[in-house]
């Protein structure tokens, strides 16, 4: 097996989005939009530019991806009693349905994706993940 690395990575990157994301329409999810729900449900009271950092995103994108979450009411914002000028975000009980989904068939394809690796085996693979995530942002996970 010759194949290079970037080659694989972008193979297996893409047959993974294709797969998480064939299904997506039916919990009401669109991209980006499961990051930033699992962020909110983990962090009570999240601020758009905590949003932005945690998921790798600008934002501005974080800001379009909450206005849509809004208006499907799968989060609410709030003003900051802190702060006035800042607003809060929230999860909400549809939103926790459909992250709920989202994580089960997440889930379903994780399994397909491992069928055959042994625990050792998928500790050493997270583990490599990781090395090379941090190694290409500058960033520890």
């Amino acid at each position: 097996m010759d194949t290079q690395l970037h080659i694989l990575l972008f193979k297996v990157f893409h047959i993974h989005r294709k797969q998480m994301r064939s299904d997506m329409h039916n919990y009401g999810l669109y991209p980006g939009q499961p990051k930033v729900l699992r962020y909110i449900n983990a962090h009570k009271d999240s601020k758009l530019s905590e949003i932005a950092k945690e998921c790798d995103i600008e934002c501005a994108t974080a800001s379009k991806i909450l206005d849509s979450l809004t208006e499907n009411e799968m989060v609410e914002r709030h003003i900051d009693p802190k702060n006035k000028r800042a607003l809060q975000v929230n999860i909400t009980k549809k939103g926790q349905k459909a992250l709920s989904l989202w994580e089960a068939h997440c889930k379903e394809i994780e399994a397909v994706a491992l069928q055959g690796f042994d625990e050792s085996e998928i500790l050493r693979f997270k583990q490599d993940m990781i090395r090379i995530y941090e190694n290409l942002s500058n960033k520890k996970t």
